[in-house]
């Protein structure tokens, strides 16, 4: 009887210890070379590249992946000139399925309800628009129309925001997109080139680059309220500077101009001179870094290697410390965080004895059946937005935008995730 009891113990720590967690990096590939793949960078560091290919019996991921998000459990990648989504399962990373309808120079993906949305250039022409999808279906539901060069998307509310950085031109426009009527509302004046967007507060952060082709075009810093509207502040670089990626790690703006990573509050934004960190990225007419995250309270950077060489990634910490250089495949992209536990399941529940609640929540939420553990929570695009200790007050949810969120819950074998929705 011991035998067994020791032999089901390994078993439960064995299954425990499968977790895989880390950051996920999408790396893009050559245009035309069909060669797209997504690396992994566990929490150990150690670097497993062709992740995809590793996972589904050597089949190949695509032809230049343009973006990656998760969301529940599974993984999406939009690849651009393969006009395909991929669907991944996030627990162990095979192949869900393939959407190939209504794409055309597909760019970025974006969730909202039951619905998911894509940027698309379209084909050198007037068709650039939005495509929309149902979550559970996959099936193509209809196609918005936008203006010129739609790339990121960002969702919040019943609202989409879709930056114009103009394709095969360039554009200085946010679209914002009523999700109950699908339709163009209105468009925003945000600088020429915008790259980065995300939310706090109630508030967008948007950045544009200016027009790399115009010497008196730089940089621009808008803030656009979503409750009211409005646009709260524009504030332009100074001359020279035109900024090419920014994120945020909930309290602070980290964004880079050329090879140079800067950092400034997101309560009172200004604009900096001195870098926190420059990274071995050259500087050429092809551009700086190829992309920029801020992940799990550590900014990545990833380097292109002259469009020729495998792609590195520069990982610091928030105060611009190199803490590790990885080699991965062609041209990285894209930094997400990534764990592959499952949403919780019958067996999960029953096994942990754990219930997040109230669930839809707006204020905090609790656990019943847990005393003490650590609480992570990740919104739609895998990034830790709140990472603490339990106590009997509960986990204060209020700062959060509305939305679906991914709640995690460890303590000693205790390894369990929920849904959780903020309304």
């Amino acid at each position: 009887m011991k035998k067994i009891y020791f032999l089901i113990l390994a078993f439960v720590f064995s299954f425990a210890n499968a977790q895989t967690e880390g950051v996920l990096i999408l790396n893009e590939g050559g245009a035309g070379s069909n060669n797209a793949e997504i690396s992994l960078i566990n929490n150990q560091s150690v670097v497993t590249n062709n992740y995809f290919k590793l996972k589904n019996n050597n089949a190949t991921l695509g032809d230049t992946a343009q973006d990656i998000k998760i969301f529940g459990d599974k993984i999406f990648v939009v690849l651009n000139i393969s006009n395909q989504i991929k669907v991944i399962n996030k627990s162990d990373f095979t192949l869900i399925t393939t959407i190939s309808t209504n794409l055309d120079n597909p760019r970025y993906i974006a969730f909202s309800g039951d619905k998911f949305y894509v940027t698309n250039w379209g084909n050198n022409g007037p068709t650039n628009y939005v495509s929309v999808y149902n979550l559970n279906t996959y099936a193509h539901e209809t196609n918005i129309p936008v203006g010129n060069g739609p790339e990121k998307i960002f969702s919040k509310d019943n609202k989409l925001y879709v930056l114009l950085k103009g394709g095969y031109g360039l554009n200085n426009f946010m679209d914002v997109i009523n999700t109950t009527t699908n339709t163009v509302e209105s468009q925003i004046n945000v600088g020429d080139s915008p790259n980065s967007i995300f939310e706090k507060n109630n508030l967008l952060y948007i950045m544009s680059s200016g027009n790399p082709y115009l010497p008196t075009s730089f940089g621009t810093l808008t803030v656009y309220n979503t409750t009211s509207q409005t646009t709260v502040s524009s504030t332009t670089f100074p001359v020279g500077v035109k900024p090419s990626y920014m994120d945020t790690d909930g309290t602070n703006i980290y964004y880079m101009n050329e090879a140079s990573i800067y950092k400034t509050p997101i309560a009172s934004p200004s604009i900096n001179t001195t870098p926190i960190a420059v990274t071995p990225i050259t500087v050429n007419s092809y551009g700086t870094a190829y992309g920029f995250n801020v992940v799990n309270n550590k900014i990545y950077a990833a380097d292109p290697s002259g469009y020729i060489a495998a792609g590195k990634i520069y990982a610091y910490d928030l105060q611009g410390a190199l803490l590790n250089t990885f080699t991965v495949t062609s041209l990285p992209n894209q930094i997400i965080a990534y764990n592959n536990a499952s949403l919780s399941t019958s067996e999960n529940i029953k096994a942990s004895k754990l219930t997040v609640y109230p669930n839809p929540a707006s204020d905090r939420f609790f656990v019943q059946g847990l005393n003490s553990g650590n609480i992570q929570v990740y919104d739609v695009n895998g990034r830790i937005v709140i990472n603490e200790k339990y106590n009997e007050k509960g986990i204060n949810v209020s700062a959060l935008s509305k939305g679906v969120y991914v709640v995690k819950i460890t303590d000693k074998n205790i390894n369990f995730s929920e849904k959780l929705i903020i309304k």
